[in-house]
C-alpha cells in the first residue's frame, strides 16, 4: 500500500546532500590533520573535521524528527478544522431535527387527543374514589385549561363537591355515635373534647352545635337521678349506696347546691362512722382479729380525722400480730386436721 507523499521532498534532498558533503569534507579535513599535512594546525584539523562529522550526523538525525513533528501538528490541525466543519454541520441537522420533533409532539398531541382526555378523566375518578381531593381538582383545572372542557369541569367539581360532604357526613356520624357513647357511659370530658374537636373542624354544622346543648340536657338529666337516689339512700338509712352516690354526685353540683346537702352528707357519714366503729368494736370482742384490721384500715382511710381512727392506728401493730398468729393457730389446727 502506498502511504501518502513526504512532506518538503526538496528540504529534505538539499539536507541531505549538505549533510553528505559535510560528512565528506569532516573526514577529508581530520584525516588531513591525522596524515600531517599540516603540521602546525593538525590537533586543530582533526577537531575540526570531527566536530563538522558531528554536526552532519546531528542535522541527519534530528530533522527527520523535526519535519515528522511538523507533520503531525499539520495532522491534527487539519483533523481539528474537519471537526469544526463537521460540528457545525451537526449543529445545522440537529436544529432542524428539534424543530421536526416540536412539530411532531405537536401532531401527537392532537391525534391522541382523546386517548389523553379519556386517561385524565380516569385519573380523575380513580382521586376521587381514594379520596385524594386536592389532586382530583389539579386535574380538573388541567381539562379546562388544557383540553377546554368547561362544562365537563364544573359537573366533576360538583361531583368532588358531593363526594367529599358525603364522607365528610360519614365521619360525622362516627364521631357522633362515639360522642353518644360518652354520653351514656357519663364520659362527659372525653365527650366534651370530641365535641371540641368536631367544633373546630364544621364550626357551622346543625348537628354539632345541637352537640353541646344535648350533653347539656343529658348532665342535668344525670345530676337529677343522682339526686333523687342520694334522697332515697338516705330515706332507707342506706348509707353505703348514699356515700357512693354522693362522690358522684359531688362533680355534678354547684357550691350553693354542695353546701345545701352539707348538713345531710355530715349525718350520713357519722352514721357510716359509727357502723364501722360497731363493727370493729365486735370484730375486736369476738377475737376476728383479720376483721378488725380489715375494718380498722377502712376506717382509717375514710375517716382519717376522727378519734376513733387515731385509736384504731395505735392499735395496728397489736392487730397485725394477733391476726398473724390466729392465721399460724388455724393453718396447724388444719394441718394436725389432715
Amino acid at each position: 500500500m502506498i502511504g501518502p507523499p513526504e512532506r518538503f521532498p526538496q528540504l529534505r534532498a538539499l539536507q541531505r546532500a549538505v549533510c553528505i558533503a559535510a560528512t565528506i569534507g569532516g573526514v577529508l579535513l581530520a584525516g588531513a590533520g591525522l596524515s600531517g599535512f599540516a603540521s602546525s594546525g593538525r590537533v586543530w584539523m582533526v577537531m575540526a573535521g570531527g566536530v563538522l562529522v558531528f554536526v552532519a550526523i546531528l542535522a541527519l538525525t534530528l530533522t527527520p524528527l523535526l519535519l515528522k513533528i511538523e507533520a503531525s501538528l499539520a495532522r491534527q490541525l487539519t483533523i481539528a478544522r474537519d471537526l469544526n466543519e463537521a460540528i457545525a454541520k451537526q449543529s445545522t441537522m440537529l436544529q432542524e431535527i428539534s424543530d421536526n420533533t416540536r412539530i411532531s409532539d405537536a401532531a401527537k398531541s392532537l391525534a391522541h387527543r382523546g386517548e389523553e382526555l379519556g386517561a385524565l378523566r380516569s385519573a380523575i375518578r380513580e382521586d376521587l374514589r381514594g379520596e385524594r381531593w386536592e389532586a382530583a381538582l389539579t386535574l380538573i383545572d388541567k381539562m379546562e385549561q388544557q383540553f377546554g372542557y368547561n362544562d365537563e369541569a364544573d359537573s366533576c367539581r360538583e361531583e368532588l363537591d358531593d363526594a367529599r360532604n358525603e364522607r365528610i357526613q360519614a365521619k360525622l356520624a362516627e364521631a357522633i355515635e362515639m360522642i353518644e357513647s360518652h354520653f351514656a357511659s357519663y364520659e362527659w370530658d372525653r365527650a366534651q373534647n370530641e365535641i371540641d374537636r368536631l367544633m373546630h373542624a364544621l364550626p357551622e354544622d346543625a348537628r354539632v352545635l345541637s352537640l353541646q346543648d344535648r350533653m347539656g340536657t343529658l348532665k342535668e338529666q344525670h345530676k337529677q337521678e343522682l339526686r333523687a337516689a342520694w334522697d332515697l339512700a338516705v330515706r332507707r338509712s342506706d348509707t353505703d349506696h348514699a356515700i357512693e352516690v354522693l362522690k358522684e354526685l359531688d362533680q355534678y353540683l354547684s357550691p350553693a347546691e354542695a353546701k345545701a346537702l352539707q348538713n345531710t352528707a355530715r349525718d350520713v357519714f357519722k352514721e357510716k362512722l359509727l357502723q364501722v366503729g360497731v363493727q370493729f368494736r365486735f370484730a375486736v370482742k369476738e377475737k376476728r382479729w383479720q376483721d378488725a384490721l380489715d375494718t380498722g384500715l377502712e376506717l382509717i382511710r375514710d375517716f382519717p380525722n376522727a378519734r376513733m381512727a387515731n385509736e384504731v392506728r395505735d392499735a395496728l401493730d397489736t392487730l397485725r400480730e394477733r391476726s398473724r398468729q390466729m392465721t399460724a393457730s388455724n393453718t396447724t389446727a388444719q394441718a394436725d386436721a389432715s
